[in-house]
């Protein structure tokens, strides 16, 4: 017994060490197999053998506007790929709201133009794709990629009073500042932009019994006192102005009736026969 537990020591320990060994090494390769695909170029991922690129996002613009009513073919922007070296090598190509129509993109530089001019309060913005083409495969450069052409506004539009005519029943003798009506006016420019839709009312005829509320449009008595056994009936001319009432805007007006209703202010009075 004592000769073979020899035998073991001096031979069967090397012979271990050498099957420990030739594991540790099938193990590492089979590691190495599994890990070998994260040695492809972060360009490109391999998909059930194939080899795909992967598309890093590359269109240069800035946000697109254009003033309605611009004459035509004025240009308005560029769209560009930073693959685009310059050498006409990328074809562009544009689809989606008023391609062909209103905008057009020169092929070889990206430059966008309009084709006709374009009012605000009929289409306010475009959603167009664009893409980006191999001139000589027709092979995306780019992924299509959405952008929106905003129509800046222009005050083009007057100003118009809702609901007329205006007629308004007031008690006589009402005190100062009594509601008499409320005008009220519209502006189809964008009141977003600018002061071109922003509107003010003023008073053109019935000062000093009368006086509107600027930003409102809401009329007030300015005056008490007012009799109806001396004066029954007032016209109103209101006035109301886009931008603000600057210089340069539109305006229009309209006339409201008020009427001083009878409230019992006269005592009863004897006839003296003669």
């Amino acid at each position: 017994m004592a000769m073979k537990m020899d035998q073991w020591n001096t031979m069967g320990c090397p012979g271990l060490l050498a099957c420990i060994i030739i594991l540790s090494i099938k193990q590492c390769c089979m590691l190495s197999e599994t890990r070998a695909p994260q040695s492809l170029e972060p360009n490109h991922q391999l998909d059930h053998g194939t080899l795909h690129h992967r598309y890093r996002r590359g269109w240069i613009w800035k946000q697109l506007f254009v003033p309605e009513e611009e004459p035509n073919t004025s240009v308005i922007g560029k769209l560009k790929s930073d693959y685009d070296k310059g050498d006409f090598s990328i074809k562009y190509i544009l689809s989606g709201e008023g391609a062909g129509e209103k905008f057009e993109i020169d092929e070889f530089t990206g430059e966008i133009r309009t084709l006709q001019k374009l009012d605000r309060e009929e289409k306010a913005f475009y959603v167009l794709q664009a893409q980006a083409l191999a001139r000589n495969s027709n092979e995306p450069i780019e992924p299509e990629s959405e952008f929106i052409i905003k129509v800046q506004d222009i005050n083009d539009n007057i100003p118009q009073f809702q609901n007329e005519p205006y007629i308004s029943n007031i008690p006589e003798m009402c005190v100062i500042g009594t509601t008499v009506a409320q005008v009220t006016a519209t502006d189809a420019d964008d009141p977003l932009f600018g002061n071109n839709g922003k509107l003010i009312y003023s008073i053109l005829h019935g000062e000093p019994y009368f006086s509107v509320e600027p930003k409102t449009g809401i009329i007030v008595t300015s005056m008490s006192n007012m009799d109806r056994e001396a004066r029954e009936k007032y016209l109103v001319v209101v006035q109301v102005k886009d931008m603000l009432g600057l210089s340069g805007g539109y305006s229009s007006s309209t006339t409201v009736t008020i009427h001083l209703t009878d409230v019992n202010d006269n005592g009863p009075t004897f006839q003296h026969s003669e």
